[in-house]
């Protein structure tokens, strides 16, 4: 989708910024993380930096105590650097891996954020259960897809995994045809069961 979309509207006014969610790295995930990330990348892609988002950087850099930008701070910055774009795409990937005890405070800046920017369309992905947490924060206002990895791509992807592996040199041609069999009927029979009504 990321690829998509730059391909799509590069050099045309419009930015794409992403974070993806990972749950190995729990520890790390804030709203205040995600938000910095996304602001990161907006403000690369402006040219020069806006005085206000610079004077913002040189006064957190610049407590003796070490604070670090809040997210009210991010997430004002965010909203002046998007106002740099004539539309501007974020993306979350993976939002079921985000710690659930600081979903409310991401939900709550990506609202505010939305109803400051007119010019931004918010794309995330997650497992299935997020959907009532998106139709809570937007209620009537997303568009939502089901998007469900096909055998080929489960295939494609394990390939790949295995290929990169640590010990790749010691797979066989047998065990890693058992390998993708097995993984791609047990993820696609998770995802592919018929609904009954």
């Amino acid at each position: 989708m990321i690829d998509t979309l730059c391909d799509t509207f590069d050099g045309k006014g419009v930015a794409v910024a992403c974070v993806y969610c990972d749950f190995h790295a729990y520890k790390s995930q804030s709203a205040t993380a995600a938000l910095a990330a996304l602001l990161k990348q907006l403000v690369a892609g402006v040219g020069p930096i806006p005085e206000e988002i610079k004077e913002a950087f040189e006064r957190a850099q610049g407590k003796l105590d070490g604070r670090t930008l809040r997210l009210k701070e991010i997430q004002t910055m965010l909203i002046k650097s998007v106002s740099s774009w004539q539309r501007a795409f974020i993306c979350i990937d993976a939002l079921d891996e985000f710690p659930t005890k600081h979903r409310p405070e991401l939900w709550d800046s990506l609202q505010h954020i939305l109803r400051e920017c007119s010019n931004v369309r918010l794309f995330i992905t997650g497992r299935p259960y997020i959907r009532e947490e998106v139709k809570k924060y937007f209620p009537g206002y997303p568009h939502l897809s089901p998007i469900k990895p096909t055998e080929q791509d489960i295939h494609e992807y394990v390939a790949m995994r295995l290929e990169k592996g640590p010990r790749s040199d010691e797979m066989d041609l047998v065990l890693e045809a058992d390998i993708l069999r097995i993984i791609a009927e047990k993820v696609s029979g998770a995802y592919v069961k018929p609904v009954h009504s």
